[in-house]
Formats: structure tokens, sequence, C-alpha cells
């Protein structure tokens, strides 16, 4: 049994020695022994923030509000048997009655700007024996009108983009009016203005409306010293689909007439179904 001891105790001296004599071995032997000691210390030392209590008891309940929130003291809903709310009053019927312009000058040859936004609180439907009337008093004609509507001509399974063919409202109003245009009617050296009337449903979209001015400046023969402007409105009572078009030229004699005779006056002339509107200036809204 000594010699067992003895032998043991060489050897494990002879191991002691041998790590002592490689840096490498001991720094080895180090970390193995200092890694469980600096994650104990870390373990603890991260208990110190955890909160004194079960997890369960972390949660607390919702305070009782009797099912509502504070918004809910904001948002009233209608009272049972209460009177249905009217979508024609207030904010939201402003909006629907609304008449949004936006006005321009269109110029032949160096493309068309739009200058102006209007809304109007409602448009003004007129009487034909009025418009004529009052145009011929002001010395305006209607030069040509047209009519367009949105149309997507569906390709079916062929993914060819030359068969996927979009007509554009306004673009289809313009050339129908271009085609529409009599060859007895001029545009004398006398005409102080040509002004051409769009109007659509909400969704008229203003970069159309202007290649349609495009396309109407360049179709038309009128003296050089012509202003041309044009008026796009969006009326939400019109399809969102059709756009109309009227061109009027105004020998701008609108001396002495007020509101929607003033308009019309001015060569201002929308036509939507076979009736006529405008729109006039004490109707227009800030709100």
């Amino acid at each position: 049994r000594k010699d067992n001891q003895i032998e043991r105790y060489i050897t494990i001296h002879i191991t002691i020695t041998t790590i002592l004599l490689k840096p490498t071995t001991l720094l080895r032997t180090m970390a193995l022994i200092w890694i469980p000691v600096v994650a104990i210390v870390l373990a603890l030392r991260a208990s110190s923030f955890s909160p004194n209590m079960p997890c369960s008891s972390i949660r607390t309940a919702a305070p009782n509000i009797g099912g509502s929130t504070k918004l809910f003291s904001l948002i009233k809903g209608e009272a049972f048997g209460a009177e249905p709310f009217d979508e024609n009053e207030g904010g939201v019927g402003l909006a629907k009655r609304a008449a949004i312009k936006i006005a321009g000058v269109a110029n032949k040859g160096k493309g068309n700007g739009a200058q102006e936004l209007v809304r109007y609180g409602k448009m003004q439907e007129l009487d034909e024996a009025a418009v004529k009337s009052i145009m011929e008093k002001a010395e305006c004609q209607i030069l040509c009108s047209g009519t367009g509507k949105e149309t997507y001509h569906d390709p079916g399974s062929s993914y060819r983009l030359e068969e996927r063919v979009i007509n554009l409202a306004p673009i289809e109003a313009a050339q129908n009016a271009l085609s529409s245009i009599a060859s007895t009617v001029t545009i004398g050296e006398d005409t102080k203005s040509v002004v051409i009337n769009f109007l659509g449903g909400d969704e008229l979209i203003i970069g159309e409306v202007l290649q349609a001015c495009d396309l109407l400046v360049d179709g038309l023969d009128f003296p050089t010293k012509t202003k041309v402007v044009f008026n796009s409105v969006g009326f939400s009572a019109i399809p969102e689909d059709v756009c109309s078009v009227v061109v009027v030229a105004s020998g701008g004699k609108a001396g002495g007439l007020e509101g929607v005779d003033e308009s019309i006056a001015r060569g201002e002339l929308y036509a939507n179904d076979g009736k006529w509107f405008t729109v006039a200036e004490g109707d227009i809204t800030a709100n």
C-alpha cells in the first residue's frame, strides 16, 4: 500500500510540475476554474434586480371602467329610436355638394398650367332658354362640345401591353368635341377669349384634363392673340367615369351682369346628361 501511495504522490507531483512549466496549459486551467466562478457572481448580481415576488403576481388587473375608454366620452352613437343621421347636413353634406374647380391658361405649343383652385358650395343648373339669351347679349358662342367615358379593354389571357387599352374620359371628350365642330363655326378676330370647360366626377384628374386641353388647342383654329383658358370642375353628382367638355368663344361683354349671368357671359358653361350648369362667385366657400 505504501508503494501505491508513493506512486500516486509522484504522479501528482509530476502533473503539477508539468502544468507550471507550460504557461498555455496554466492559462487554460485558470480559465476553466474562473468561468463557473464568474457565472455564479453574475447570477447573484442579476437576482438582486429581480422583483421579490412570483412572476404570476406581476400582471395587474385592468381598472374597472365600465367597458369604456376616455375617447368614449367624445364619441357618441345614435340613441335608440333617434332620428337617423342625415348625410346631407353638416360637413358631410358640404363635401358632397361641393364642386372643386381648377383653372388655368392654355398656351398653344407651350403647354398648359393650372393657376387657381376654387371650391364652390354647389353648381347652378341653368335654363336652356336663359343660357341662349345671355350668350347672345354677351356675344358668346359654343364652338364645340363632347362627352367621354373611361373604359378599359380587357386583353384576357394575353400579356401583350399593346392589347391593354384604356380610354380616358377627358381625352375621349376632347376628341368627340373636335369631331363635332360644324363647318359654319368660326372664331372671329374680335373674340377676346376661348374658354374650355371640363366637368367630371370626384376622380377627375387634372393631368388628363391638361392632355385633353392640348388636343383642343392644337385642333382649334383661333387668332394668335386670343386668350385661351380652361376650367376643370370635379363634382360628386357626376359619375366618376364620365367627363364632358364645352368650348365657348367669348366676346368679353359681361359688364353689368352678376352671379350666374356673369359666369355664362364669361364663357363658363358646363354640360351633363343634356343639362347645362355653371358656378357663381357668390357660391365660393372657404370652408
